[in-house]
């Protein structure tokens, strides 16, 4: 395959564009594809570049949305319309334009089904959508989850040039194909083939900053309501000292909220806030789950930008397309053509600054939204042509902004205190949760686990919870008899019993003297009581006293029930433990509960 970028300051140079493809496009190919992207919202203007294109190039597919900010080869270009012919030797392209306000998402997804489960391999799904339908965008990827993991998905949302200083303004975003054009609707192009082979990467550079917190209140699947039940703006305000205003939305750019999703870093940039508090961002959240403030690092950025170049090198792509946040530009400002140009010497590419970036991470199903982020789409027919790159040189970074520098500065210095403090902040932690004598947790924290573990099993349908108590049988008379550095030895030797017979998601602590507390998340009776036994058995073998004789130990065991609660489990154990030693000490008793 082969990538044509072209640039025009006005339509009117489209034909001498199309002079210029017409003499460089191979004369056998299967398809094509041209991508336009356009700063330019007037549609009479788009259908006249489109016109000439199905007049000269009558074979071309199209597709396209309106920017706010063009990139080509390396270089970003303002005010233009960036178009972009993709030619492709042994592949297919099948492009579909849905018009959400005469189609649901849903319905939008079901017509799209049969192209998807068609014949020819599918090797990848771009997606350009409009910001009217951006934020329901996952009623039609959650149709896309259900396609192959290694099926690359990627995209961007429309943006515009207009009225920037109000952060988001849908009316003069759209997207289009060859004959409509939509300012509420999703456009998706189907890529064909078996020898076609997609490489989608992201980066952000983004890092995180201050305490995490827990969203515990929203409006919808975007709009956060309270952190750690206070007003989300009270986190912008404790950490930034930055309180709504006129100039609110300028100031925290490079501040946005940072989440996870499938093991990856995400950013959500704010777009509006209201009176109560509460703001909405560009993207979605979940009730209960953490974030934290982000800050922008410049040097972060442009470094995981030549990073990630190393793998499109190894790649080796005849093409490439760049979906990147419009945040990035305002951030970067001139210094932004420190990161485009990595990409110039790789192969020839083009793309857009969006206001939203849409990628399925390698090896997941759900197709995330993005914020901050930088998308590359590599694209290759057939094998490379040449060995990967063993060592690829990275360029200096020198920056034009006198401002960069200081922000550098104050980056490194942000990211140095906060990699302190946390390593500080997870000793202290552990000295606190760690019992001193057998490095187990202690009550407290073994008590927390158990509890949490408990609320969580009673939550998911079908998922128990296995727990152990463990009572050294005549810890007293050890004591008593060879002295208490022995008695110290013998639960340091039990402690690393235990360790020894547990998974790596389970938990064990020393509830206190001779008695010690298994959790075991996701296990059944049957399998607990093995455990248990397990761990019997080698505390009656491993623990040899002067004497020559052992230790023993007697374990209660029991598994949660819906509705259970901390003092329903612990009584239950308390219970089999106190049977145990009735029988006879050295054994194990165990009970389901009531159901």
């Amino acid at each position: 395959m082969k990538l044509f970028p072209y640039n025009l300051r006005a339509t009117e140079e489209i034909e001498d564009c199309l002079d210029k493809f017409l003499q460089e496009c191979p004369e056998e190919y299967r398809s094509i594809l041209c991508l336009l992207f356009s700063a330019d919202d007037n549609t009479n203007h788009i259908s006249a570049v489109r016109q000439a294109i199905q007049a000269r190039v009558p074979a071309a597919r199209i597709a396209g949305c309106t920017s706010s900010g063009e990139i080509m080869d390396g270089e970003l270009r303002l005010e233009s319309i960036q178009v972009t012919f993709l030619v492709f030797d042994r592949s297919t392209v099948d492009v579909h334009l849905f018009d959400c306000a005469k189609l649901t998402m849903d319905e939008a997804a079901a017509e799209i089904l049969p192209d998807l489960l068609e014949s020819e391999p599918l090797a990848g799904i771009g997606i350009l959508t409009t910001l009217k339908t951006l934020n329901d965008i996952h009623a039609f990827t959650d149709v896309l989850a259900s396609l192959p993991p290694e099926v690359p998905i990627f995209g961007g949302s429309s943006d515009s040039y207009n009225n920037k200083s109000s952060y988001v303004n849908d009316e003069y975003t759209c997207v289009f194909d060859d004959e409509s054009f939509t300012n509420q609707g999703i456009l998706a192009i189907l890529f064909h083939g078996e020898d076609l082979h997609i490489r989608v990467s992201s980066y952000n550079g983004w890092k995180p900053l201050g305490a995490e917190t827990v969203i515990t209140g929203m409006k919808g699947c975007n709009e956060v309501t309270h952190l750690n039940q206070k007003p989300v703006v009270s986190l912008y305000e404790k950490y930034l000292g930055i309180a709504p205003g006129e100039r609110f939305f300028s100031a925290i750019i490079p501040f946005p909220v940072m989440i996870d999703r499938d093991e990856h870093p995400v950013a959500r940039m704010a777009i509006s806030y209201s009176d109560d508090g509460s703001m909405r961002f560009g993207g979605d959240f979940n009730l209960g789950e953490h974030v934290r403030l982000g800050y922008g690092d410049p040097i972060s950025m442009l470094q995981d930008g030549q990073q990630n170049a190393i793998g499109l090198y190894n790649f080796q792509p005849e093409g490439i397309l760049l979906f990147s946040c419009i945040v990035r530009r305002m951030y970067l400002r001139d210094d932004v053509s420190n990161e485009l140009k990595t990409f110039r010497d790789i192969a020839p590419s083009a793309g857009f600054y969006t206001y939203g970036e849409l990628q399925r991470f390698e090896g997941h199903s759900q197709v995330h939204l993005l914020n901050g982020s930088m998308v590359t789409t590599c694209f290759r027919e057939g094998r490379p042509q040449t060995k990967a790159a063993e060592n690829v040189e990275t360029q200096k970074l020198a920056f034009h902004d006198e401002r960069i520098s200081l922000i550098t500065g104050l980056a490194h210095f942000v990211s140095v205190t906060t990699m302190e403090l946390e390593q500080a902040n997870r000793a202290l932690t552990h000295l606190a949760d760690t019992d001193r004598l057998t490095g187990l947790l202690n009550r407290g924290a073994v008590e927390q686990i158990l509890k949490r573990e408990i609320e969580r099993s009673d939550m998911s349908f079908n998922l128990t919870l296995g727990a152990i108590m463990v009572d050294l049988d005549h810890f007293k008379r050890i004591n008593d008899t060879f002295g208490h550095e022995v008695g110290d030895e013998v639960l340091r030797t039990v402690a690393k019993v235990m360790q020894g017979a547990l998974r790596s998601s389970d938990y064990v602590g020393r509830w206190g003297g001779e008695e010690f507390m298994l959790v075991l998340p996701g296990c059944n009776l049957k399998d607990a009581v093995m455990v248990a036994e397990r761990i019997r058995t080698c505390i009656s073998e491993q623990t040899i006293l002067p004497d020559g004789s052992h230790a023993t130990a007697s374990l209660g065991v029991t598994v949660t029930n819906n509705g259970d609660t901390l003092d329903g489990v612990y009584g239950r154990l308390d219970d089999e433990l106190y049977k145990a030693k009735r029988l006879g000490r050295n054994r194990v008793s165990a009970t389901r509960g009531n159901l």
